[in-house]
């Protein structure tokens, strides 16, 4: 028997029932005609990360694009994924998916390609974004990337002096002091670059049971498999932790406490992940979807991302507006692009959080 889906859970924020079971009829042509206001209106429900439904963002698309969007939120690529499958296609117009889980979306019916004719931006971008194949499928367009980033090396420079390599994750110096990041993809990744595997998102069972003996070998160095970044900060904030497998994020806070944390790609290489907005199967709204998605890509929404919430725009031209040091905190170096490896989509994402939990109860 099918469960009634609670549209409470995946109710767009601003939105009431009753003007989501509208937005639903829409979606079924049971209301807003061609020519009515409803479908006229410059307004998109947005599922996205909570740091793209921000004021600023929100602001900024009204006044360059007069777009106006109501925001709902998800904490996990695995729950973007299972609240659009779970009835979210009749809520959302856009959305905003990392690019190892575009393929796996679009399999699922999730997406709805874009006109790359649109995407008038994208000749602004590093040339490692403008034509990215983890976005297109079969052919088609997905996204555009706006944002991208990391996961590389977070240290407490005070204690650790400069590292520049994941041997420190290994180091039985700081044996108790050392995290990694309670996460399957995240960390057996890691394991791999430091296997030297050049594609880890497509390891076969030998090269995961490698990286499972690696990683078991290492847990009596650890201090913790940290799930918060919060709880990061605390731990390298008082040297508990010295050393960790990290998101850039963990790092600004710890400088505005006056900790000298530093930030490395290793010279075995760091993950790299980037988001763009990527257009929800059956909107009735797609060619301003698509308007927004370029917005995305100008270089005014990109200097403001730098700034206010510090991430890397893919926007060539917003980083060239932005001071060297800035830009240097934002982890932005065009010439280690060659040291970063982007994550694929897994072909068997149960078969990887096995390893991680046979890892984990070592």
């Amino acid at each position: 028997m099918r469960e009634k889906l609670d549209l409470n859970v995946l109710l767009p924020a601003g939105m009431t029932r009753r003007q989501t079971m509208k937005a639903l009829a829409a979606s079924l042509g049971m209301s807003a005609l061609p020519g009515s206001a409803f479908a006229q209106e410059r307004t998109l429900n947005y599922f996205t990360w909570s740091s793209w439904g921000e004021k600023p963002f929100a602001d900024l698309a009204k006044a360059k694009v007069n777009i106006e969007f109501r925001p709902t939120f998800f904490s996990s690529s695995d729950e973007m994924v299972a609240k659009l499958r779970g009835g979210g296609t009749k809520l959302y117009d856009m959305v905003v998916p990392a690019q190892h889980f575009v393929a796996l979306s679009v399999r699922a019916g999730l997406f709805e390609p874009l006109d790359p004719a649109k995407m008038t931006h994208r000749d602004d971008l590093f040339p490692e974004f403008q034509n990215d194949p983890n976005w297109t499928v079969d052919g088609k367009l997905y996204g555009v990337p706006f944002v991208w980033g990391a996961n590389a090396m977070a240290f407490n420079r005070k204690l650790t002096g400069e590292i520049d390599s994941m041997k420190a994750l290994f180091d039985p110096k700081w044996k108790g002091r050392i995290a990694l990041r309670d996460d399957a993809e995240d960390t057996l990744c890691m394991g791999a670059l430091m296997l030297g595997i050049k594609d880890p998102t497509n390891m076969d069972e030998k090269a995961l049971q490698e990286v499972k003996k690696l990683l078991i070998s290492q847990k009596p160095l650890l201090r913790a498999y940290w799930k918060n970044v919060a709880d990061l900060q605390t731990m390298l904030a008082s040297g508990e932790v010295v050393v960790a497998w990290s998101f850039l994020n963990v790092i600004d806070p710890l400088k505005k406490a006056g900790i000298d944390a530093g930030w490395v790609w290793p010279k075995e290489g760091a993950l790299g992940w980037s988001e763009a907005v990527s257009a929800v199967k059956g909107t009735k709204k797609l060619a301003l979807v698509e308007e927004f998605a370029n917005f995305t890509l100008s270089p005014e929404y990109g200097e403001v991302m730098a700034r206010y919430n510090s991430y890397a725009p893919a926007s060539k031209v917003a980083v060239d507006r932005l001071e060297p040091k800035l830009a240097a905190d934002l982890g932005i170096d065009p010439k280690a692009f060659g040291r970063l490896t982007f994550k694929g989509n897994l072909a068997n994402r149960s078969r990887w959080n096995d390893i991680w939990n046979e890892v984990k109860a070592a």
